[in-house]
């Protein structure tokens, strides 16, 4: 049993081929040190030739801490390169680097690449090198492999961080479009989570049901409580998720009950958390809920205008996808525009 070991890497991002060498390495010694070894200019080069978001240092920890958060004698660091020669130039920097990053005496590292072993033995030279599973028997892929194809190599993905590489699915309208049903239908049929949208149920828990009383502080509540909704459907996502509206209409709801516009409910507003937003026309009969107040349809047609403006107003032109025509439209076009972000082709 060794005392303290070291197992480093990119982990970009980090999969269930390195999960478990850092479960079969903790069973190796007292206390395992995981060591995220990041460029930061790589990394944003490498995510960008992948057509990803930058998966940076914070989040991969984030990721890996949460992992591994009930194994107490597993602890999570980083270890900044960005300053250091490229590898494979640069040992001698990482090393010493290493040493500060790990000030413990480091009793063995465990590697799954067997070009690190001479070079760790040269710098490292009172530590013993442990080789696990090189050619990837049990887990056989690479960071780079799900980089490149992220819904495809999906089973691989750590849970932590799926949420990062899931779709983005916005569905929004004006009243009566029929956003929560075709967002419940759709989150059924790819087996995936949903969030529901707060509005509709705020008045009715936290108002009395009486909604001429809304304060501007209400719709800041509204649009806070809308997101961590949105965060928690996102932690169960199965490689997309659909979102019942968002802070946009919140805001748009702030200007037609209290005649302005909410800054607080503004800062909860972005467009790139998105990869597609269906807007629903509102071209399907209006049904009365006790709650919908606009059934006129002219009325209905320049508060769609006005809705519609808010969003391109907010950044999110290039990702409307207007969705109009009956139910089964509405369902069989929103299907073929998930199907098609997705990479899915019907037989």
């Amino acid at each position: 049993m060794y005392h303290t070991g070291v197992y480093f890497g990119r982990f970009l991002p980090p999969h269930r081929g390195h999960l478990y060498q850092i479960i079969q390495a903790s069973t190796r010694c007292e206390k395992l040190i995981v060591v995220i070894s990041d460029n930061r200019t790589q990394t944003e080069e490498l995510c960008r030739a992948d057509g990803l978001p930058v998966i940076t240092y914070q989040l991969r920890k984030q990721w890996l801490a949460q992992q591994v958060q009930d194994m107490s004698h597993i602890e999570v660091r980083v270890l900044d390169e960005t300053d250091l020669p490229v590898y494979p130039d640069g040992w001698p920097q990482w090393a010493a680097r290493m040493r500060e990053v790990v000030p413990e005496e480091i009793s063995a590292f465990f590697v799954g690449d067997r070009d690190y072993d001479e070079t760790l033995r040269l710098y490292f030279p009172g530590s013993a090198i442990e080789l696990f599973d090189p050619t990837r028997t049990r887990y056989p892929i690479s960071a780079t492999e799900i980089r490149r194809d992220i819904l495809n190599n999906w089973h691989y993905i750590l849970g932590p961080a799926r949420p990062f590489f899931s779709k983005k699915v916005l569905i929004a309208g004006t009243e009566s479009c029929g956003k929560t049903t075709l967002t419940k239908c759709l989150a059924k049929l790819y087996n995936t989570s949903w969030s529901e949208e707060v509005g509709r149920y705020y008045a009715e828990h936290y108002l009395g049901g009486d909604e001429t009383i809304y304060t501007d502080a209400d719709f800041a509540r509204m649009a806070y409580l809308q997101a961590e909704q949105d965060f928690q459907a996102m932690r169960t996502a199965n490689k997309v998720c659909f979102f019942d509206t968002d802070a946009v209409v919140t805001d748009y709801y702030s200007e037609l009950y209290m005649g302005h516009r909410n800054h607080l409910v503004e800062a909860f507003i972005d467009a790139e958390k998105y990869d597609v937003l269906l807007y629903l026309s509102p071209d399907v009969k209006w049904v009365a809920d006790g709650q919908r107040l606009n059934g006129d349809q002219a009325r209905r047609e320049k508060l769609n205008s006005r809705l519609l403006d808010m969003y391109a107003e907010f950044g999110f032109a290039d990702r409307i996808r207007i969705v109009s025509g009956d139910y089964t439209q509405r369902l069989d076009t929103a299907v073929r525009i998930v199907d098609d972000m997705l990479g899915l082709r019907q037989k």
